[in-house]
């Protein structure tokens, strides 16, 4: 009897061994798991701190290196040109960007176009006079961007051959020529995709908008 009373003694504190063991086990993982979740969140807080620091530095990033490509294009046009000759270009360029559309600013593009067809500045100003015409003057001019001023580009980044490629694309979207405007912005896409607007965003954004 006394045997047996030992026995279920010591299996009584087995029992209760057992279970307050497997209580603090539960308690610890209860404890961990806690933890885990508050440290996912803490995580996630600090994602959407970071998360528009490197959208921004992106975007630095871009500009800096579009605007190495404007300065390029610039330093190469001294090689080949005065700097009296530069300043005339720049003079009868500016006359344009200050007059917009009036009959005085596209003489003056014009007169730029003929005396210096191979400067940075030209592929700015035949883009400006495409962005005036209409029609098949308009599709000419645009073509020229391409073909002839591609690698120009904006102060501000803009490029003015892709830019010329979007507009293109734009107007033939509108003359219902859906498979000639989806060639062009899919080689922006393929080709260009950290080219931007005059407003810095970039012109892959706008194109998915467009076929939404």
């Amino acid at each position: 009897m006394k045997n047996t009373i030992a026995v279920v003694i010591i299996l009584s504190g087995i029992v209760v061994s057992s279970s307050l063991f497997a209580q603090s086990n539960s308690d610890e993982v209860r404890q961990l798991t806690q933890r885990v979740a508050e440290l996912e969140k803490q995580v996630q807080e600090i994602s959407r701190l970071v998360e528009p620091l490197k959208a921004q530095q992106a975007v630095e990033n871009r500009r800096k290196t579009l605007r190495d490509k404007f300065e390029n294009q610039m330093s190469r046009d001294q090689a080949k040109y005065t700097p009296e000759q530069l300043r005339e270009a720049e003079k009868l360029y500016q006359v344009a960007n200050q007059k917009w559309g009036s009959a005085e600013a596209n003489e003056s593009l014009q007169a730029m176009i003929k005396q210096y067809p191979d400067i940075n500045r030209t592929g700015c100003a035949v883009l400006y006079v495409a962005q005036r015409s209409e029609g098949a003057v308009r599709v000419k001019y645009l073509r020229d961007c391409i073909d002839k001023y591609n690698d120009c580009f904006y102060g501000d980044g803009v490029q003015v051959g892709v830019y010329a490629r979007f507009l293109l694309a734009d107007y033939f979207k509108a003359k219902g020529q859906q498979k000639d405007a989806d060639q062009l912005f899919n080689e922006i896409k393929a080709k260009y995709s950290d080219a931007v607007d005059h407003s810095g965003r970039l012109l892959v954004e706008s194109i998915k908008e467009r076929a939404r």
